[in-house]
């Protein structure tokens, strides 16, 4: 899958990290308009995502069977992971999949950290109310990541539960990583509208994508906010689905 970059300059962004004094008076320097309440044309301008340094290519990782557009009689399922680890902030973030269809079959989620045996968690998944964006959010499920640690997380169809290597599965890996680790404002100087921006552009892909997808949630500019979520998704390797995605807004707004 080919993979496009969207490239745009990032305006009113103030990178400083934790216990910097210097980077603390910049930083009070600043007006507060500037940094607590961006102008609203600032929701419109494309999400530059920033792969972090020590991320390590996971290709192939969140491909589900469905994805790869060689049977189109198989459903189509994909974790929203990027195509290196993506990293968060969160000790109970929330997860995003896509299913382009619905259907009449369990689908299973399985977390487990790098090199255990066992997951930590191996559940049902309710059944989707309708095609398109879910979620997992992992404090229903009481569990939190441990800094520093990488995990595998996917989400399986279960075409047939006696024959587990028909599943089409889609997986993803995440890390949980300190905020003193990584160039991003302090929590109290990041506007809602800034905050997609801001994850991204930190490398932080899975709190990006939950931001953005917020934004979208409760925003009256839902369609520039949807390019946005796609051209991020572009850039973590995601293109096709992000086209789906599109496309399954535009048919249903007709």
């Amino acid at each position: 899958m080919k993979r496009f970059m969207i490239i745009s300059i990032a305006a009113g962004l103030v990178l400083s990290l934790p216990g910097n004094p210097l980077a603390e008076e910049q930083q009070r320097g600043m007006t507060q308009t500037s940094i607590s309440s961006p102008k609203v044309e600032s929701i419109g301008k494309p999400l530059l995502s920033i792969p972090p340094r020590k991320g390590t290519p996971a290709s192939g990782m969140q491909r589900g069977g469905g994805t790869r557009g060689m049977n189109k009689s198989v459903p189509v399922i994909s974790a929203l992971a990027p195509d290196h680890v993506g990293l968060t902030l969160q000790a109970q973030p929330v997860l995003y999949w896509f299913a382009q269809t619905e259907q009449d079959m369990p689908y299973e989620f399985v977390l487990i950290a790098d090199n255990a045996e066992a997951p930590v968690l191996e559940t049902r998944l309710p059944q989707p109310a309708r095609p398109g964006i879910q979620q997992i959010r992992l404090s229903d499920y009481n569990v939190k990541l441990s800094p520093g640690e990488r995990y595998q997380w996917s989400v399986a169809l279960i075409l047939d539960s006696e024959e587990p290597s028909g599943n089409i599965v889609a997986k993803g890996i995440i890390e949980r990583v300190d905020r003193d680790k990584l160039e991003l404002p302090l929590p109290s100087v990041i506007a809602k509208a800034d905050a997609p921006r801001c994850f991204a552009q930190s490398g932080v892909w899975y709190d990006a994508v939950a931001a953005i997808s917020d934004l979208i949630q409760s925003n009256q500019r839902e369609g520039e906010l949807l390019r946005q979520r796609a051209s991020l998704l572009e850039q973590g390797g995601l293109g096709e689905i992000a086209a789906r995605m599109l496309a399954m807004q535009a048919s249903s707004a007709q």
